[in-house]
């Protein structure tokens, strides 16, 4: 606020200084000095304004400069980088810290085996129940759209009349009626010209200026109309200080914010006429001094035009490709954060639904088969540990990993293993080497799994991967009940689609072969070259092996 203020001080301060001096060189008198000093005012409010528009016009393209420098890729990856900070610390602070309440039970509930472990059995419930409630809700929220911005909201300086013309109407309305009390007190000259009609017409013509943002144009031609009327009526319009308010104002105004061009030229020229026919008839001597007054707001009005215009362009581009980089950006976190969503669901979902499920069980056994309720809770500890170095790659990942780590063979036999530890009854079979597809193939298997144990508790489920032809086949069908029709859509098959789609595959699912039981193909394309070196490359034929008797039945894939 400072500032502004001793920058109109400045400017005040060095019209008077203008004014008087003038007055002192020409011999002038006090009304020359401040008829001076008010001309010196306006223009240097005139070239404040044309050097502040030049200031912003150097900004924007400093701004257009910085912005044409950056590319999409280099932007994207930023935003991604951002977005992967702020999801990570998320799921470290919400999932991560869930997963390891629950282990942390299940080591109290170790230690109390002897005691009592029920309570400790209960807490991990429980908290695996508010750990699937929570992450159901984050998974929504990553797969929500992002809400599109909302739309600029018009200028409202633009539609009314602004106090800073209310003021410079009163200004100039005041100087009439005051300078025509002056000049009848002092029975100046000019008095007989102010007759109460030329006083009206002059007042009305001051006041003109109210128009100067909301209609420049069409203010400027009701002030040529004005002049010309007072004119024809034989009372013309009394000149004074008002017509540096009023007609320089409008004339800058003019040039200046006239959004139509035939009217930023129309009013101004029809003031100039309007005037040259008022002078041809009265005081011809001061045409000149009102033709200057116009054509010094108008010309620095239009300069101001042009320096804003080129701004304006200037920031139009640099909008343009700040969208374009902003799409780019949008775009790529909308694929990370599905990426998230994807690998949260396959990371947590059915890991939190097999200690839930585990740690029931457990509860259930202890009076009736310890042994089987230790199995259990083995279970519990073993899928929370995996869990949690599974997390912990996961928010690990750097710039070019797409989320959690790869997998590979043994990490197929790995998840086999502990889905038969849980209960579940699983058949493996493999033909030839899907190194190069086994991190999409593993999460087909995964979900797969996950839907067996929670739609068709019971059931058996037969894993075949075989390679031929360029291209990985992966499939997974139980003996279980079928697809139901009133079961909620969840995030883990859309996520398994999404997945397989992106790696160039396809993904089939439905009943059974034999019209029972699920079934979950995949197709993808094996990459070109060597396959990728693994632990566990040679895969036998054939491994199968029917599953442990089970602790318990439920949902949930360690």
């Amino acid at each position: 606020m400072l500032a502004p203020r001793r920058e109109n001080l400045g400017i005040l301060g060095g019209a008077l200084l203008v004014g008087a001096l003038t007055g002192a060189l020409v011999g002038g008198t006090v009304t020359d000095a401040l008829f001076v000093s008010c001309l010196a005012l306006g223009l240097l409010l005139a070239l404040r304004h044309l050097a502040r528009a030049t200031r912003r016009w150097r900004a924007a393209r400093t701004r257009a400069a910085e912005v044409a420098a950056l590319q999409p890729g280099a932007v994207a990856r930023a935003a991604v980088r951002e977005e992967r900070a702020r999801l990570a610390a998320d799921v470290h602070a919400v999932v991560r810290a869930a997963v390891v309440d629950m282990q942390d039970g299940a080591r109290r509930a170790a230690r109390s085996w002897d005691a009592d472990p029920v309570a400790a059995l209960r807490g991990i419930q429980r908290a695996g129940t508010a750990a699937t409630s929570e992450l159901r809700r984050m998974l929504g929220l990553l797969r929500e759209p992002a809400e599109p911005a909302p739309p600029a909201a018009p200028d409202p300086d633009g539609m009314r009349i602004r106090p800073a013309e209310v003021v410079l109407a009163a200004v100039a309305a005041a100087d009439v009626l005051g300078e025509a009390a002056i000049a009848h007190r002092m029975a100046w000259p000019e008095a007989a010209y102010m007759t109460p009609v030329a006083l009206v017409l002059t007042t009305l013509a001051a006041l003109t200026v109210l128009g100067r943002r909301l209609a420049p144009g069409a203010s400027t031609l009701l002030l040529a109309a004005l002049v010309t009327a007072g004119t024809l009526v034989g009372h013309s319009v009394v000149e004074g200080v008002w017509m540096l308010v009023t007609v320089g104002a409008l004339g800058w105004a003019c040039g200046a914010w006239e959004r139509r061009m035939p009217w930023a030229l129309a009013g101004p020229g029809m003031l100039a006429l309007a005037l040259v026919h008022k002078h041809a008839q009265d005081r011809p001597e001061n045409l000149f001094i009102a033709l200057v007054i116009l054509g010094v707001g108008l010309l620095t009005g239009f300069l101001v035009r042009a320096v804003r215009s080129r701004a304006e362009r200037t920031r139009r581009a640099t909008g343009a490709r700040e969208a374009e980089l902003g799409a780019a950006s949008a775009a790529a976190v909308r694929a990370e954060r599905l990426t998230v969503a994807r690998e949260l669901h396959d990371l947590v979902s059915g890991a939190v639904g097999v200690v839930v499920m585990q740690a029931g069980a457990a509860e259930v056994l202890l009076a009736t088969d310890r042994a089987g309720a230790r199995r259990a809770l083995d279970v519990v500890l073993t899928t929370c540990a995996h869990t949690l170095d599974e997390l912990d790659r996961f928010l690990a990942a750097k710039d070019g990993a797409p989320g959690s780590a790869g997998h590979d063979l043994a990490d197929l036999r790995g998840l086999v293993d502990r889905m038969r530890l849980a209960g579940l009854a699983v058949d493996l079979t493999m033909a030839g080497d899907a190194s190069a597809a086994m991190p999409t193939v593993y999460r087909v298997v995964q979900e797969s799994l996950l839907n067996t144990l929670r739609h068709a508790p019971g059931a058996r489920a037969a894993v075949s991967v075989a390679v031929a032809g360029g291209r990985a086949r992966v499939a997974v069908v139980d003996d279980g009940p079928g697809p139901g029709t009133d079961a909620p859509r969840g995030f883990g098959l859309v996520g398994i689609a999404e997945r397989v789609q992106s790696d160039g595959g396809t993904l089939t699912t439905g009943t059974g072969p034999e019209g029972t039981g699920f079934r979950v193909e995949a197709e993808l394309p094996l990459p070109a070259g060597p396959a990728p070196s693994s632990p566990a490359r040679a895969a036998p034929p054939v491994d199968t092996a029917a599953g442990a008797a089970r602790p318990a039945a439920g949902t949930g894939v360690p």
